[in-house]
């Protein structure tokens, strides 16, 4: 069956009227969708490409403020075809419904039912998106999925990492396409998700994964008796060719529903398409391994475990002092990215300083993973903020420090624990250990694998060590090798019943060396076609073989063959694989002279008769080290055989064997000893030439440093000096910066105070800066700084701007104009060669400055002087304006056709110098001076003048002084005009003969 498929069920029957319907069916899938409530466009995007139909029930927990009033259900309800209402506390999980949290609540699922929460209880509940995934995981299990949407913060993160340990499906929006980016790239980064695509693709995702009714079921992988199927079981062999880890004995459950799903998101209904697709793609092999290797965890998983797990360290820590351990050793197998094993190194750290015992015991955490992106986080010891939410802020502020974001966890936290890549299955396991965590592993683990494990751990543990194993896990049948402490929480101590033998060779182990990816992985072949001269060689090899191991010159183990452990154990501190390390005492310098002397004599040595402790029983053992001699070899390998004696039957003792075996014995010693002294002795001598050498070498190098010491005193010397000047030329430096700043403020406030529109130019005439005032005449923003200026459209009635640049550029010659606006106003544009400090061009300058008021006061002067012109030429008799010094200003036709004058001719002349003035004007000078400075008037002046080309005739002159001030104003300043009339009265013989002006 489909992961998400259910039972068919048939439609009821009509029973009769009054009958209770029905209940609804339940959902195929719950799906949990986190996001903030500002980006509503996500989830619009997301419900309108849903299709319809799919069976599924989707609970929407967004961030809102606690007093904001609850609108996602409207705004939902405009995107979906499907119900959408808000949370009650007790409702009941339907298919084909959208349900979304009220503001300010927490939200929780048991079992179908949605329960609603005052989310202001504990600072956990401060994450609603977390807490509610997590009871989404627990209640669901497979039928969970979690959709990450834009967001911000890092909620949600645990949640996602809780639903994918469950089997459930975890969907993330792409972080590209999010307006809030750190949900979803929070949730990315924690290797969980499924699929990352935008919200709109993954709705038709979602539906395809959950309403799909692919071509292979679940129980299809497991065909025969509930045995892998053949293409299964070459998955499993394309991925321990790839990485070099073998899953065949994981629970076959694990391994199918981990497959089924990598089937699902590629949407393939065939294992053998799948497997195609493996051979051809190791970035999925890559992924499936991710998959079966589940890194989920967290800190302080099951506060009440550790509580317990504490309880009892603090009776172990708190013995007597003879029994304590010099260094408290803990293997946390299985480690993932590390939280579990600095976990621990907290809880030993307060112990310690508890009780006073942290300077006498030192901790030394071993914590191994084969997942080495998961090592290598946990090596770092970066993790996000939600932390805090489960460590205390005490533990927070003692064992970590604040870094971006997260937490760093100190050094001497980090110092405790040494993270490496290890196979608890396949490679020699940490030994005489204290405290062994190996919580949440067993589960996914078959039985047979289990069985080897537990007296592995035995095995591992010192008496009386501890065992801390998850809450769904147990010792299986090999209860009697652990006594319970805590059987709620899985704590054990190692009891003192002899585990069944080990092989600690790990000649079968189920991690192999990987291949090149490049290389095709070994084709999937049944057992029956197996080689039997290679069957039969691998038996004898395994169970006839003396233990024995291949190592290099520098004593590496290279190779292992047989049950190497009652010989070799992993050694203290750093993980290493060196064979004189991991020798057993009784063999360490035994071994070492052999090796030694196979290196000098490039023969076989024998070191014969040796007595070690095997499981509390004296053996004899001969040690055999042999050169090997192979072609292509890059280095010299030495074979190291351990050949047990077999054992014999005690014999009776009396007095004179015992005698004679200890004379033997201590003949042996002594022949050993003597020789070991003897290779110290060589060695020494050659030490001592050596350290003679490196001692003169050392003299030579001193005096070179003593030289080169002098020359950097006076080197540092120079230096300071030079620090001195640099001192003094920065803090001119700086005094010139401010000036110049505050000259840039100065220019910067009078151009924008001057309101004068300028643009800065560089020689290709591209914009460098601009005044504001600018974009009454050029449309310009602050991104247009770079453009050249012909990109731009201006608001000018001129089209000759960049002809008369480019001319300013060549001529080096100001240039100026009126130029008018679009809009009807006025500047008078300038354009100079910009100049710098250095009299270089660098460009030009055009200024605008507004002359839109003296237009408008050139063109009512123009109209006004059209005006008066006219207005004189009404009059029939001669006349004309003068200015203050008796000048023509103008005169009518009148006046111009009575002198036999022209207006260009009159215009600006003296009056004494124009027709004769000297005789005809001259008298009547002063007369107009005085009417010009009293502002007076001359009324019926008579006097004869000469006109020209008629003679002598008597003219009647009036003037007045014409001014622009008025009375009001109290200005008293001179005539501005005067205004002067003729009239020939020789004929009027009525006249009366004046003798003077009347004024």
């Amino acid at each position: 069956m489909s992961e998400y498929s259910q039972p068919e069920h048939s439609q009821p029957e009509q029973g009769p009227v009054g009958e209770r319907p029905a209940p609804p069916l339940p959902p195929l899938a719950v799906v949990g969708i986190g996001g903030s409530a500002g980006a509503l466009s996500s989830y619009e995007r997301f419900f309108l490409s849903l299709p319809a139909g799919g069976g599924m029930a989707f609970v929407v927990v967004p961030h809102q403020h606690p007093e904001q009033r609850g609108m996602m259900p409207e705004l939902l309800q405009r995107c979906t075809s499907l119900p959408v209402s808000q949370i009650e506390d007790g409702a009941v999980l339907e298919a084909d419904q959208v349900y979304v949290a009220p503001p300010g609540k927490g939200v929780t699922l048991e079992s179908q039912v949605l329960r609603v929460h005052d989310d202001l209880l504990t600072p956990l509940q401060a994450l609603p998106i977390d807490r509610f995934f997590t009871s989404l995981a627990h209640s669901q299990e497979r039928r969970a999925v979690a959709v990450v949407l834009s967001g911000s913060g890092q909620d949600g993160t645990q949640g996602v990492k809780d639903i994918r340990q469950r089997g459930g499906l975890v969907l993330v929006q792409d972080p590209t396409s999010a307006e809030y980016a750190s949900m979803p790239s929070s949730a990315v980064a924690t290797q969980t998700a499924h699929q990352v695509l935008p919200p709109e693709e993954l709705a038709s995702r979602l539906y395809a994964l959950v309403t799909q009714q692919p071509g292979v079921l679940e129980e299809d992988l497991l065909p025969e008796g509930g045995q892998l199927s053949a293409p299964v079981q070459a998955i499993l062999l394309l991925i321990r060719a790839q990485t070099g880890h073998d899953f065949t004995q994981y629970k076959q459950s694990t391994i199918v529903r981990r497959i089924y799903r990598r089937m699902q998101m590629h949407g393939l209904d065939s294992t053998v398409l799948y497997l195609r697709s493996l051979r051809d793609t190791p970035a999925e092999v890559t992924a499936l391994y991710k998959d079966l290797t589940i890194n989920v965890t967290s800190f302080f998983r099951d506060p009440d475990a550790f509580a317990s797990l504490q309880s009892h360290l603090r009776q172990v820590l708190s013995a007597d002092a003879d029994a304590l351990p010099e260094t408290f050793r803990v293997w946390t197998p299985g480690c993932a990215t590390g939280e579990e094993a600095y976990s621990i190194a907290i809880l030993l750290r307060e112990l310690l300083a508890e009780l006073n015992e942290q300077r006498r015991v030192r901790v030394q955490i071993f914590a191994t993973d084969i997942d080495e992106d998961s090592v290598a986080v946990a090596r770092a010891g970066v993790y996000s903020g939600q932390i805090a939410y489960v460590v205390s802020p005490e533990r927070l502020e003692r064992h970590f420090t604040p870094r971006g974001d997260g937490y760093a966890v100190r050094p001497e936290l980090r110092e405790m624990v040494v993270f490496a890549l290890h196979n608890t299955f396949g490679d020699p396991p940490f030994t005489r250990l204290d405290l062994l965590c190996c919580r949440n592993m067993l589960i996914y683990l078959n039985s047979d694998l289990q069985k080897q494990l537990i007296p592995l751990f035995h095995y591992a543990l010192k008496p009386g060590g501890l065992l801390f194993l998850g809450p769904s896990e147990t010792t299986g049948l090999l209860r009697d090798l652990f006594l319970p402490l805590d059987p709620q929480w899985k704590l054990f101590r190692r009891g003192a019943v002899s585990a069944p033998p080990l092989n600690l060779g790990f000649a079968g182990s189920i991690r192999l060396p990987a291949v090149s990816r490049t290389e095709h992985p070994p084709v999937f072949r049944p057992p029956r076609e197996l080689e039997v001269s290679q069957l039969v060689s691998s038996v004898l090899l395994a169970e006839y073989t003396p233990p024995s191991v291949v190592v290099n010159v520098r004593g590496d183990i290279v190779h292992v063959v047989g049950r190497t452990g009652p010989f070799l154990e992993l050694a203290l501190g750093h993980i290493g694989t060196n064979v004189l390390d991991m020798a057993r005492d009784g063999l360490r310098y035994e071994l070492s002279a052999a090796l030694r002397q196979v290196l000098a004599e490039q023969r076989e040595v024998v070191q014969a008769g040796l007595r070690i402790e095997i499981q509390g029983v004296y053996r004899r053992l001969d040690l055999i080290v042999r050169p090997l001699i192979l072609p292509r070899l890059e280095q010299p390998l030495l074979l190291i055989v351990f050949q047990l004696a077999p054992l014999t039957a005690p014999q009776e003792s009396t007095p004179d064997s015992d005698r004679a075996s200890v004379i033997q014995e201590l003949e042996r010693e002594l022949k050993y000893s003597r020789g070991y002294l003897q290779a110290n002795l060589e060695e020494m001598e050659v030490s001592v030439e050596q350290l003679k050498t490196t001692n003169e070498e050392l003299q030579t190098t001193n005096e070179e440093l003593q030289s080169t010491n002098e020359e950097l005193m006076t080197s540092k010397e120079e230096l300071q000096s030079l620090n001195e000047e640099l001192i003094t030329i920065n803090a001119e430096h700086q005094m010139i910066i401010t000036d110049l700043a505050q000259a840039n403020d100065d220019m910067k406030n009078l151009l924008d105070s001057a309101g004068i529109a300028t643009v800065f130019l560089d020689n290709h005439l591209k914009i460098k800066r601009f005044t504001p005032r600018i974009t009454g005449v050029i449309h310009l923003i602050a991104s247009d700084v770079g453009r050249p200026i012909t990109d731009l459209v201006t608001n000018l009635h001129y089209d000759d701007l960049e002809r008369d640049s480019q001319e300013v550029l060549r001529t080096l010659t100001p240039f100026e104009t009126d130029v008018q606006t679009k809009d009807g106003d006025w500047y008078l544009m300038k354009v100079a060669p910009y100049r710098t400090f250095d009299n270089f061009i660098d460009g030009v300058v055009i200024v605008f400055t507004s002359i839109t008021v003296i237009k408008r006061l050139e063109r009512q002067v123009q109209v006004s002087t059209l005006y008066a012109d006219e207005a004189i030429n009404a009059f029939p008799t001669p006349c004309l304006v003068l200015d203050p010094a008796l000048r023509v200003v103008s005169a009518n036709r009148a006046f111009y056709q009575f002198m036999h004058l022209t207006a260009r001719g009159a215009r600006g002349e003296l009056l004494s110098e124009m027709g004769g003035g000297q005789q005809n004007f001259r008298p009547l000078l002063p007369l107009l001076r005085e009417v010009a400075e009293r502002r007076g008037t001359l009324r019926s002046h008579t006097a004869d003048f000469d006109v020209p080309f008629v003679g002598r005739r008597r003219l009647k002159f009036s003037a007045r002084a014409l001014s622009s001030a008025d009375g009001r104003s109290g200005d008293t300043s001179g005539t501005d005009l005067l205004l002067l009339t003729l009239e020939d009265v020789t004929d009027q013989r009525t006249l009366p003969d004046t003798s003077g002006p009347t004024l």
